[in-house]
């Protein structure tokens, strides 16, 4: 019995080892690509303008083909919809902090940071990192929060900063 449970342990062990092995690969590969890209701007392979070129070329081309791939993976479920709520919801937790936070300050401030709390970036940094490590379900969950936090980043939190500021009227800027 004693020889069983350390073979399994071994062999636990040794598997365990080899995920780290795998995501510590992953990690350092994504790691080396943003170095790579940083050098690469340092030594003036690519000027300020290639960043305009690059930015279209990841969000029309990349960034779409990325998420009709890993969505053509899995199957949607409506129970999937609910991370658009809970986007929606996380983002209305951060603008209540940021005014909370700042209750006994000017209503300016109130609206700065409710503004400046709410949102994540999820874009083009997160998603490479969640298709490597968590595949097409993890992408598509990470999506459809972010379609949630876009929702209220498009939109719904200025309302709710102009309304703490005082701001009512159309066209208004702090």
């Amino acid at each position: 019995m004693t020889e069983d449970y350390q073979k399994y342990t071994y062999k636990e062990e040794s598997g365990n080892m080899e995920g780290i092995a795998a995501v510590l690969t992953k990690a350092i590969a994504f790691v080396a690509i943003i170095v790579m890209g940083y050098v690469l701007k340092r030594i003036h392979v690519f000027k300020k303008d290639d960043f305009y070129l690059l930015s279209k070329v990841v969000i029309r081309i990349t960034l779409p083909a990325a998420i009709v791939t890993n969505f053509s993976q899995i199957s949607m479920e409506n129970s999937l919809l609910f991370m658009c709520v809970l986007g929606i919801a996380c983002n209305l937790v951060f603008v209540a902090a940021g005014y909370l936070i700042n209750v006994k300050h000017t209503p300016m401030d109130k609206a700065f940071g409710m503004l400046n709390l709410a949102g994540y970036n999820i874009g083009n940094f997160t998603m490479p990192f969640v298709q490597s490590f968590l595949g097409p379900v993890g992408f598509a969950v990470t999506s459809l929060f972010d379609a949630g936090n876009s929702v209220m980043c498009t939109g719904i939190t200025y309302t709710l900063a102009s309304a703490a500021a005082g701001k009512s009227q159309k066209g208004s800027k702090f």
